[in-house]
């Protein structure tokens, strides 16, 4: 628990999840939380409360896709171009959240959510156009 209140740019949690809550996000002393362990916020309120600290949150989801990546690969046959073309894709997702977090005025753990929301929305949308008539 000391460390979260070290000072420095980035708090990058990597093991444990639920480190960030209503206790330790008052106690930070850095401007980016962006780390590998998932679950970093214990509730969805804590987004917010990163938010109204000015502290910039990169939701785990989003920086850990890269694994989520890798695994579906292998469903296809693991071919490390396509799975390295999919992972640089990455870092211009993050900046799609980051840019309707502002734009929505919501905490980027919502902005994510809101924008893997509307994906499955559409593939939804474009699957129902697409079956067949019965």
């Amino acid at each position: 628990s000391e460390i979260l209140r070290e000072q420095c740019d980035v708090m990058s949690p990597n093991a444990m999840g639920g480190v960030l809550n209503e206790q330790s996000i008052p106690q930070l002393r850095c401007r980016v939380v962006c780390g590998g362990a998932n679950n970093q916020l214990a509730t969805p309120s804590d987004g917010k409360r990163l938010m109204d600290r000015g502290i910039l949150y990169a939701p785990d989801y989003v920086v850990n896709a890269g694994g989520v990546i890798q695994v579906a690969d292998e469903l296809h046959g693991y071919n490390f171009e396509r799975c390295k073309a999919k992972v640089e894709t990455i870092p211009a997702l993050l900046s799609r959240v980051f840019k309707t977090s502002a734009e929505r005025n919501i905490d980027t753990d919502k902005a994510a959510t809101a924008l893997v929301e509307e994906r499955i929305a559409r593939v939804l949308t474009l699957k129902s156009t697409m079956a067949p008539a019965r």
